[in-house]
């Protein structure tokens, strides 16, 4: 049997910090938002084996039209599970999961905070290291830092020591993308743009140009390079 990696292990933990919350015997929504079969699909199998499929519906109507705190806090591990995976549309729900996690998550008991950082820095590790992704590294940026208030730079220097190219293939991705952020005048922007304008990003990129795995993926890398330097002139 394998060793289990860190994404793993962090959802684990999710999974046990919020086993507490058993799934409600009765459900409160809206008639007219949700279906009776909906909610039965909810409730068809174990936490850990429903599907996408079967939760898509509740993430798009959790706290709104359907369930109260405790109910979104049984679903939680398995609708990240999910997203990280990406079985779950993240273009669609991971904003919504979010904001909803974000609008209470320092209220909740300390064990249920720091197995939802863990796994984030465990999303976010997982991000880095494959590409592309539905949810994108800025996306995760603005969850980290905006959503959830985190401070960004340990996630920024993670991005620094990660030497794999799919880091920074993300890398050169965000040099085209970074400038269309919602965040700006955010103090966590503010640390963004002068990281990105600095060397790290550069180093990320020069050290994959020299490995590149193809000739499409050097160019990738040396466009973005190109940009880069536009940008540190300035």
């Amino acid at each position: 049997m394998g060793t289990p990696s860190d994404l793993d292990r962090a959802l684990d933990t999710l999974y046990a910090a919020f086993s507490r919350y058993p799934l409600p015997v009765k459900t409160e929504v809206c008639d007219h938002c949700v279906s009776d079969e909906q909610v039965r699909a909810t409730r068809a199998a174990p936490l850990r084996m429903l599907t996408a499929t079967a939760l898509g519906p509740y993430a798009g109507h959790a706290l709104s039209t359907w369930g109260d705190l405790d109910e979104f806090k049984h679903f939680l591990p398995r609708l990240l599970e999910l997203l990280i995976l990406e079985e779950l549309d993240g273009f669609f729900h991971a904003e919504a999961l979010m904001s909803r996690v974000s609008a209470s998550w320092r209220s909740w008991r300390q064990p249920e905070q720091q197995a939802l950082i863990a796994t984030i820095g465990a999303w976010w590790r997982h991000t880095l290291n494959h590409y592309p992704r539905d949810v994108d590294v800025m996306m995760m940026i603005e969850i980290i830092a905006d959503s959830l208030e985190l401070d960004l730079a340990p996630y920024l220097a993670e991005w620094e020591s990660n030497t794999t190219e799919t880091a920074a293939r993300h890398m050169a991705w965000l040099m085209h993308d970074f400038t269309v952020s919602t965040g700006h005048g955010a103090e966590w922007y503010t640390l963004l743009d002068t990281w990105i304008r600095g060397t790290a990003p550069a180093a990320i990129l020069e050290r994959a140009f020299f490995s590149a795995g193809s000739p499409e993926v050097a160019q990738e890398l040396s466009d973005a390079l190109e940009t880069h330097r536009i940008w540190s002139r300035h």
